[in-house]
């Protein structure tokens, strides 16, 4: 790595991406964000730095790890008539030495440390596919940054852009970063992504930790500056899936005309099996069941009717 290159934790590269922009894209996760919202879906992502990840079904009780951690934290436990294996959080300093030990899954370290350019040569295999969807009439392929919020990062994410400028790129926020992080990408960016998850201010902090104030403020911003918006709404059953929410989206969506269209995300329960392997207590008002589909399409078929504009379930 170059000591002049921005760096930035990455925990997941995927290739073949069918739902994060048009065409066949290959999609980067950040690691990091402001926010905490109860229902993520990436929980890995929350903290900018390397974390360990415990698959308690995948382990078989050898004991490898147990001799591979200098801090304690994995511990050979008698209980009964039988040792088990124990992954103490508190003397975990997620170094991920254990984790080479481990030959079958159940440890596995989430965030990797690139720069543009180790970034670059990672995702050159799948530059031939991003002209696939175009041939299909789907779009452009290209790269979307997603986290996490990737706008912790606009350094990383313009140095990027400028190596292959001739790539599609999207990002994928929140809309709660710095609105400087916003300018350094403008020109870089062909395509924003952006989540707007509850209306309400005090809602949204209560479930998301913080007000939406400048969430609405960076959309504001993204639409005078004219760059294409698709408006993503996370869809959480006994949070926001109401005819209120929706009201709420819609006057949004007539506010700002140039939103091409808004893109509903059902919520799924993938994130609270992460929150077990990372050792985090589950939020109680999370629901432990994913959105039914018949509830999303009576959902996306009231905001239709209310905002008068395209409205795709993904």
């Amino acid at each position: 790595m170059s000591a002049t290159e921005a760096k930035a934790w990455i925990f997941d590269i995927q290739s073949f991406s069918l739902k994060d922009g048009p065409g066949i894209r290959t999609t980067v996760f950040f690691k990091g964000c402001a926010l905490r919202c109860q229902w993520c879906h990436n929980p890995e992502s929350h903290v900018a730095k390397p974390q360990l990840l415990y698959r308690a079904n995948l382990c078989v009780g050898c004991m490898r790890c147990v001799d591979a951690c200098r801090h304690g934290a994995q511990q050979k436990v008698l209980v009964g008539s039988a040792f088990v294996h124990v992954l103490d959080r508190e003397k975990c300093v997620d170094c991920g030495e254990c984790v080479e030990s481990c030959c079958y899954g159940a440890l596995e370290m989430a965030g990797q440390e690139y720069t543009p350019s180790t970034l670059m040569e990672e995702i050159k295999k799948d530059l031939r596919y991003f002209s696939l969807g175009e041939k299909a009439g789907e779009g452009r392929g290209g790269l979307t940054f997603s986290g996490g919020e990737p706008l912790l990062y606009p350094d990383f994410i313009a140095e990027f852009c400028a190596l292959a400028p001739e790539i599609h790129t999207a990002v994928e926020t929140s809309g709660f970063a710095d609105r400087k992080a916003f300018e350094k990408v403008l020109d870089s960016i062909d395509l924003f992504l952006f989540d707007f998850k509850i209306a309400d201010s005090k809602e949204h902090e209560a479930w998301c930790g913080a007000g939406n104030s400048l969430i609405v403020s960076n959309l504001d911003f993204l639409h005078e500056r004219g760059k294409e918006i698709v408006l993503r709404l996370p869809l959480i059953p006994g949070v926001n899936d109401t005819e209120r929410h929706a009201r709420a989206v819609a006057q949004i969506l007539e506010r700002h005309p140039g939103i091409k269209r808004a893109e509903i995300l059902p919520y799924h329960t993938y994130g609270l099996g992460k929150q077990e392997e990372l050792g985090m207590p589950p939020y109680p008002g999370v629901p432990t069941q994913a959105a039914i589909p018949s509830h999303v399409q009576a959902w996306a078929e009231e905001l239709r009717r209310l905002a008068g504009t395209e409205v795709a379930c993904l």
